[in-house]
């Protein structure tokens, strides 16, 4: 009996402590000021909903993403379940001290509808066009990864066998593979680094630019550091700017806002630092210097682009950036009122096969 009660009393005890951790959690949560941000996450967060039919739902939402406490237990997630060998989490690899993201499943139909589009393009607009599909890290970086995925291989070569006749063809994964020991692409972020965009940008030129490399953080972590939960992997991210960079202006879309750099500084102090380069993605960004070049080059990029454009700009008079998934106007006035020379079509592989807005601004032309 003097055993029974002992435990009875451990039991009551237990009881009251978790009663009194519950209510603490439970007043810390009514108390503690709503957050607009999930930094960890990079996304926004559920506020309290107004009354609706939704209620509940959102109501759920809410106390969810609100629960004090919630960016540690993200980051305690991803590091139980790196203890426990899972190889991937949301659509993102854990690769050997680097995170990966899994490619877009490759979509015949958007990929053809896509080439299509370039090569009629071409036949309206018969320039020094080339295309530029840049692998991700799934592709190159092929030991850092868990044995059982599948590389680009394959699909990259289905996608250059329809390039049509005319259209310049720049196939990175020769010079890529041979830098792969190197940082060309982010640890904790989708994109590649400066230092990979320097070689496609050698890819593309035969050349190698001539740089002064500015270091700028080494506390970035980005989109696949917020999907995982990752605490522990930073990464750094470098300015190289060409030395022979002539003065030149930056005109950002719609508004017409202009700066006399590409570099937006002030995404240092916020989560998403890779919009150093160029900023928050814009339908149309252009470029004008005063370089001594006839060359007027117009891009149709994703935001791999937007670190390569630094390496371009010595190269042509004006550069006018296209990125189609924000792009809504009229691109044979592009075309024509800004005196096109040259046409790059930049996207990385994921997005490439993933994505038909592409198509949908080539196939505008008249």
């Amino acid at each position: 009996m003097k055993q029974m009660k002992k435990s009875d009393w451990v039991a009551r005890q237990c009881f009251k402590i978790i009663l009194v951790l519950c209510s603490v959690i439970f007043l810390l949560n009514v108390f503690w000021p709503d957050q607009g941000k999930s930094d960890v996450e990079n996304r926004p967060l559920a506020q309290f909903p107004t009354l609706s039919q939704h209620f509940l739902n959102d109501l759920d939402s809410y106390f969810s993403d609100q629960f004090i406490g919630r960016n540690f237990l993200l980051n305690a997630n991803y590091v139980l379940k790196k203890t426990e060998g899972i190889k991937e989490i949301d659509g993102v690899y854990l690769g050997k001290g680097r995170l990966i993201q899994q490619s877009e499943p490759y979509d015949e139909q958007i990929v053809s509808k896509n080439m299509d589009a370039l090569n009629a393009f071409y036949q309206k607009y018969p320039l020094n066009t080339t295309l530029m599909i840049v692998p991700t890290a799934q592709s190159i970086e092929k030991d850092r990864l868990p044995a059982f995925v599948v590389t680009q291989e394959e699909q990259l070569d289905s996608i250059y066998a329809k390039i049509g006749e005319g259209i310049a063809n720049v196939d990175l994964r020769p010079i890529l593979n041979e830098h792969k020991n190197e940082d060309i692409y982010y640890k904790t972020d989708h994109h590649w680094t400066s230092l990979g965009a320097k070689y496609g940008y050698e890819g593309m030129f035969q050349s190698e630019p001539q740089c002064t490399v500015y270091p700028l953080t080494s506390d970035f972590q980005g989109t696949l550091a917020s999907k995982t939960g990752s605490p522990f992997l930073k990464d750094s991210i470098d300015l190289y700017v060409p030395n022979n960079m002539p003065d030149y202006v930056v005109t950002y879309g719609s508004d017409q806002h202009k700066s006399r750099t590409m570099y937006d500084q002030d995404a240092i102090h916020t989560k998403d630092k890779y919009q150093v380069f160029l900023g928050p993605n814009q339908g149309m960004v252009k470029i004008e210097s005063n370089n001594e070049s006839d060359k007027r080059l117009v891009i149709f990029k994703d935001s791999y682009a937007n670190s390569l454009i630094q390496f371009l700009i010595p190269q042509y008079r004006t550069i006018t950036i296209i990125d189609p998934r924000y792009y809504y106007d009229d691109i044979d006035k592009v075309m024509k009122s800004d005196l096109i020379t040259d046409v790059l079509v930049c996207y990385n592989y994921s997005n490439f096969v993933s994505d038909s807005t592409l198509s949908d601004v080539l196939q505008s032309a008249g």
